[in-house]
């Protein structure tokens, strides 16, 4: 019962945190070149930079737990199975993950005076990989894909 709990809660966390880093680059980054309106991407990015720091330590949390179910500890590091890789591989993708969530604060993405649409769409661009790429990577531990 508890790992079908685990997968439940990291699925809608990775939702909620993946999610907008589409709508953003698919959807506020087109609307906002096509309006003019560049200010409503530092709107959107304050709001989805408030709650994506909780949700990604809930994530980290929930997914180092999944981890620990799926393999011992003392063979993570192994690289020895697909499971192993795919743990590596996670927890690397969500550090860069979350270390480009700040980049983003950094680049001015929270002041509407400073945001320029280059800068939104490459930032929003490269969260939207991101976050395929620890899709996919989460997918591999019940697909066996690599």
């Amino acid at each position: 019962m508890e790992y079908q709990v685990l997968v439940l809660l990291h699925v809608i966390l990775a939702i909620l945190i993946i999610g907008p880093a589409w709508i953003g680059s698919m959807i506020i980054i087109p609307w906002a070149f096509q309006t003019g309106r560049i200010s409503v991407i530092s709107s959107f990015y304050r709001r989805f930079y408030k709650t994506s720091h909780a949700i990604m330590a809930f994530q980290l949390l929930i997914g180092f737990r999944l981890a620990m179910i799926f393999l011992p500890m003392d063979e993570w590091f192994t690289f020895s199975t697909s499971i192993s890789l795919s743990i590596i591989l996670k927890l690397l993708l969500w550090i860069v993950f979350f270390g480009w969530l700040i980049v983003g604060k950094r680049k001015g993405l929270t002041n509407p005076e400073k945001v320029t649409l280059p800068v939104a769409k490459q930032f929003f661009l490269i969260l939207s990989i991101l976050g395929l790429a620890m899709i996919v990577t989460g997918l591999n531990f019940r697909l066996d894909l690599f």
